[in-house]
């Protein structure tokens, strides 16, 4: 029993740090309605420059298009380092509340936390462009003592990283219960019309929220960099356990988010001694210590998810428009043709490599088919998904579960049937939670599937690998290697032919009855319940299609990469992906193809841009993201119809309307008299 509890101890660090990020969430979310997926991005970039300007003197600054080192005389001291490091991440934060949040403050919530996702994304590029994809580490901040527990050497610094955390919540709490400002901010929450009519400025302060936010989570970044060195995706995960705790102080408690935080941090420490001891079921020795976070935020949807505060706000933007006309036949035949031509040996034509070529197309396929399913979820029935990408990666495992037991093609509609039961049972908090707490469910579900299932020996198979034939059909082989080709061309209309499929199945929905439900629940569930719409039943819909389309694409990952383990299934692609749909347009089919076309590996970025760094991509698409957001919620896709809507705004010519405007009243009420005269010239468009 000693044993445990000293292993559990020994995660009272990470809890700590944990406990830190959940506070930053919590004053970002109270100062300005936000969920932000990027704290953990912030205070990465505070803790690599921390470590940078102690090891050689040089400040690091979040920019590529300009020198991004400033030399500073040689390496500086904790104190300095430090406080030039806090210094960074709060004009950083500063930057980015006026560049991306603030224009975002009357977008729906969604569409704010998609932005975060973006930032995170970007800031990542960025750091491994600056810094390296490396782990930084340098001297310890905290004093790196030990003490005797339990008759063992326990490292004092969790200790001391408990009381800074303890600290910083004290300090919170603090605030925003005696002050002024914590006043104003909890006033701006409940009543943002009340706040201005107060004099209140709203925006500037959910400026403040965030560079306090900024400033705990730089802290505890800057600190917390001496229990492990600190890297580009050190903390990115850290959202998980951080919403957890959250999310179960129901985004208003300090004192419990801090001790549900330490104690999932104990519980994941403990977790990795009990496995490594194997003291667990063989299912679950890749690891599981990302249940307990996973628990937290459902056990605190389900108790309270419809008690969870919700920001005022002035005004709320619409969402993003969806594509509701009849589908254009040109362009999916124009669609089509291309990517036939792009499989076919006439290919060579665009890249020195028709292999590569052929390969790329293929990666292409198997992003659209995948962004499909986000166009039904979250274009349609407006449930953020981070998960789409793990539900095809169960579908892939599940294929090589049936692929010896049940011949083809019955083996891929078997792992499909089973991904959509799936994905169904995990849609059930939808019945409670929508928007952007549905993604944080979605989200830490692709954790979990990450952490427990792709790395579980039973899962996968053996030796962490799982294996899957060439699919053969009356004889032909249509796996990606055969005819002396890799990859085969048949395989690639097979795969053409899976996607075009699960188009004509998003078509059919959005044109049928059941997508005028989806839009309906979009728009506004009261007012849809109104009308007669079971919305639960129509949300857990929206689940099952989507997850059938990501079985789909799932079985064309399978077949695609024949052996595979859980990498490039990991949780932190998944939110790219999202970032993909949201690029391209997350409300229509054009959107996924887009989204897929502009994908790593991608035809696009094979075939037109000759490959490139990977890192370049990442960049790309976080920072498309972030535009996508703020200036065009359509995405791509929907330039071209905000440009035809442009040219049929109607306006007359410069000289068609003189207008004569007389100040004065010769009654004494104060009057304005207004006289227009309209001349003969017609009206023109632009």
């Amino acid at each position: 029993m000693t044993t445990w509890l000293f292993y559990a101890l020994l995660g009272i660090g990470t809890g700590a740090m944990y406990a830190s990020f959940s506070l930053s969430l919590i004053v970002t979310y109270r100062g300005s309605g936000v969920v932000n997926f990027a704290i953990g991005a912030m205070a990465m970039f505070p803790a690599m420059t921390f470590v940078e300007l102690r090891a050689t003197g040089d400040l690091v600054l979040p920019v590529i298009v300009a020198p991004h080192r400033v030399g500073l005389g040689g390496p500086l001291g904790t104190i300095p380092a430090a406080a030039t490091a806090v210094a960074a991440g709060l004009v950083l934060a500063a930057v980015t509340y006026a560049l991306v949040i603030r224009p975002l403050r009357t977008a729906p919530p969604v569409t704010r936390l998609v932005a975060t996702v973006g930032l995170a994304l970007t800031l990542q590029a960025i750091a491994v462009k600056n810094f390296g994809n490396t782990t930084l580490r340098v001297a310890g901040v905290l004093p790196d003592d030990v003490v005797n527990l339990f008759g063992r050497a326990y490292p004092i610094d969790r200790v001391w990283l408990l009381v800074t955390a303890c600290v910083l919540a004290f300090a919170v709490q603090v605030t925003y219960r005696r002050t002024r400002f914590g006043l104003a901010t909890r006033g701006a929450f409940l009543n943002e019309k009340g706040a201005i009519l107060l004099g209140l400025e709203p925006a500037r302060i959910g400026l403040y929220n965030w560079m306090v936010a900024s400033a705990l989570a730089s802290i505890v970044g800057i600190v917390g960099s001496s229990l492990g060195g600190v890297s580009p995706f050190s903390f990115s995960l850290f959202v998980i356990p951080a919403l957890g705790a959250a999310l179960a102080a129901q985004l208003r408690s300090v004192p419990v988010a801090v001790v549900t935080a330490v104690g999932i941090g104990c519980f994941e420490s403990l977790a990795v001694h009990i496995v490594a001891q194997r003291q667990v079921p063989k299912f679950f020795l890749g690891g599981i210590s990302s249940l307990v976070p996973f628990v937290a935020i459902i056990g605190a949807l389900f108790l309270a998810g419809t008690s969870l505060p919700t920001r005022s706000a002035l005004a709320e933007r619409a969402q993003v428009v969806v594509e509701i006309g009849r589908p254009r036949w040109i362009i999916w035949f124009v669609t089509i043709g291309a990517s036939a031509m792009a499989l076919s040996s006439s290919a060579m034509a665009l890249s020195s490599s028709d292999a590569t070529v052929r390969f790329a197309m293929l990666q292409t396929t198997f992003i659209v088919t995948l962004l499909l399913s986000v166009v039904v979820l979250t274009g349609f029935v407006g449930q953020v998904s981070l998960a789409q990408l793990s539900f095809a990666g169960f579908s892939a495992f599940m294929l090589s579960r049936f692929d010896d037991a049940v011949p083809f093609p019955l083996g891929p509609l078997a792992a499909v049937i089973v991904t959509t039961a799936v994905g169904t049972i995990v849609s059930v908090p939808a019945l409670r939670v929508r928007g952007v707490q549905f993604a944080i469910v979605t989200f830490s579900v692709a954790v979990v599937f990450d952490d427990v299932l792709f790395r579980s020996p039973t899962f996968v198979g053996r030796g962490g690998m799982a294996e899957i034939r060439r699919p053969r059909l009356f004889g032909i082989d249509l796996g990606i290697t055969g005819s002396g080709q890799f990859p085969q061309q048949r395989f690639g209309y097979v795969l053409l032919t899976l996607a075009v499929v699960s188009a004509g199945i998003v078509v059919g929905v959005r044109r049928g009855p059941l997508g005028r439900r989806f839009l309906a629940v979009r728009a506004n569930e009261r007012s849809a319940a109104a009308a007669g719409i079971n919305v639960a039943r129509t949300k857990v819909l929206g689940a099952a299609i989507a997850s059938f389309i990501a079985g789909i694409a799932g079985v064309m990952f399978a077949y695609k990469a024949t052996t595979f383990n859980g990498g490039g299934l990991e949780a932190q692609d998944g939110l790219e992906l999202v970032a993909l749909g949201y690029l391209g347009g997350i409300g229509s089919i054009t959107g996924a193809v887009i989204g897929g076309v502009l994908a790593p590996s991608g035809i696009f970025v094979v075939a037109i841009l000759g490959g490139g760094s990977s890192i370049n991509q990442f960049l790309i698409t976080g920072l498309g993201l972030v535009l996508v957001a703020v200036r065009f919620p359509a995405g791509i896709a929907g330039l071209a119809g905000a440009w035809r809507t442009s040219r049929r705004t109607i306006v007359p010519d410069d000289d068609a309307v003189s207008i004569d405007q007389r100040a004065g009243d010769p009654d004494g009420y104060g009057r304005a008299t207004i006289e227009i005269e309209i001349d003969d010239h017609p009206w023109r468009r632009p």
